[in-house]
């Protein structure tokens, strides 16, 4: 079988060679030069050169034919360069020979290595090494990293409201400088975020502290009515900060949060609260109650300033009074500044009686509870309307409140987060 390997090759400017156009060019044969092939079809592809180059060959000279076989030779010599330097495995070798029977039978036994040997044999020795690599066993779980693993997915706002609150805190609160408030301290671990959102590291903290007016100073209040609670909040307080900010800046009331401290109207950047009981406790006796944390949030409302934040975190499935009342409240004081006929009175009139609100309680979140309440008890309603008259009658007479309830949707169980942040 004859081959003819005829190539296009692009009119360039080499050496002496100088085209003159496209329209110059001329059509030219080439001696038959042999280039192995794995097909057994022969592809003959002409080579244009030049009106010059005829020319040359007209008076004798080579025209393209030295170029071409120089670009082959020099190609064949890096190949068996590349060969020597990174000899194939056994099987590529045998596969190229095998491949190449008939070829070698025609050429002899000198035929050269064509290009395609080179690849063929490379793809056989780099998928060789790849089936040779060992498979890896897999890591045994590190309990350690498991765990902090957890604890990373529970600080995302995205995933629990917990988190959620605290990186709301973090846009109202101003370090160095606010009175933040957490009304229910329990084992201080939400006393020690805002701690550290108002006291922040910073190597000029002091003479940041050190600038201020004396009505200026930062000051962290904790409240609970447990004693074991003030004491775990203390432990931890000291545990993680510098024992001169505890002592300076931070003070625990062993009381109750109704009523809150006595402290100037509008001087309080933050106060949070986080409803139910102190894990382990007696829940009997010390959850938190419907009626004073309605006493207590007017009383908060009362110390924020323009810009600060109100955060309320309830327990749906402990206490429904509490949970409901809280939330009318806090959608009551969005409605001081609605234009909506009868505005907030109106919103309260419209609350259901907490008979209604009990059963609508046990129709969304089961359990072995009955209905206790009567029909005409409206309990829930008068706390909210008395509280949120308070605050419109003593506090600023064009307050604005942003409040929204951040609830987890189709958990009808999880807690649920309350925030109002005064904006005017």
């Amino acid at each position: 079988m004859k081959l003819c390997s005829t190539l296009f090759l692009p009119v360039v400017s080499i050496g002496a060679f100088q085209p003159q156009s496209m329209s110059s060019l001329a059509r030219i044969s080439l001696p038959r030069i042999p280039w192995p092939s794995r097909s057994s079809r022969s592809v003959t592809r002409p080579i244009f050169m030049s009106q010059g180059d005829d020319m040359e060959k007209q008076k004798g000279g080579n025209g393209m034919k030295p170029l071409v076989e120089s670009l082959l030779s020099s190609t064949m010599e890096r190949a068996m360069s590349t060969l020597s330097n990174n000899p194939p495995s056994t099987t590529a070798s045998a596969s190229a020979s095998d491949s190449t029977n008939n070829n070698d039978q025609q050429y002899g036994s000198k035929r050269k290595i064509s290009s395609r040997d080179v690849i063929d044999a490379a793809i056989v020795r780099a998928t060789d090494q790849i089936e040779n690599v060992p498979a890896q066993p897999n890591p045994a779980p590190d309990k350690k990293t498991k765990h902090e693993d957890k604890r990373i997915y529970l600080s995302n706002p995205a995933v629990t409201p917990t988190a959620l609150g605290h990186s709301l805190w973090s846009q109202a609160i101003r370090p160095y400088r606010d009175t933040i408030i957490d009304a229910t301290a329990g084992n201080g671990k939400d006393t020690l975020v805002l701690a550290e959102m108002l006291f922040p590291s910073d190597s000029n903290s002091q003479s940041l502290i050190d600038g201020l007016s004396s009505d200026e100073k930062p000051r962290l209040i904790s409240i609970d009515i447990q004693q074991k609670a003030c004491e775990n909040t203390l432990q931890l307080l000291q545990d993680n900060l510098d024992p001169d900010i505890v002592q300076r800046y931070i003070q625990i009331l062993h009381s109750s949060h109704a009523p809150m401290p006595e402290l100037p109207k509008e001087s309080v950047g933050l106060i949070c609260y986080n409803l139910g009981y102190l894990p382990g406790a007696d829940k009997e006796a010390f959850q938190t109650q419907m009626m004073t944390t309605i006493y207590s949030l007017a009383d908060s409302a009362l110390l924020i300033r323009p810009g600060g934040l109100l955060s309320v975190m309830t327990y749906p499935g402990n206490g429904w009074k509490e949970h409901c009342a809280v939330n009318y409240f806090m959608e009551g004081m969005a409605m001081f500044t609605t234009r909506d006929k009868g505005g907030w009175m109106g919103f309260i009139d419209g609350m259901p009686s907490d008979f209604e609100l009990e059963r609508r309680h046990i129709d969304t979140y089961g359990g072995d509870c009955k209905v206790v309440a009567s029909k005409e008890e409206f309990t829930t309603r008068d706390t909210v309307r008395l509280a949120l008259d308070r605050v419109k009658m003593d506090g600023f007479d064009k307050q604005t409140w942003r409040v929204f309830d951040h609830r987890s949707l189709g958990r009808p169980l999880s807690p649920t987060l309350f925030t109002g942040m005064r904006i005017k």
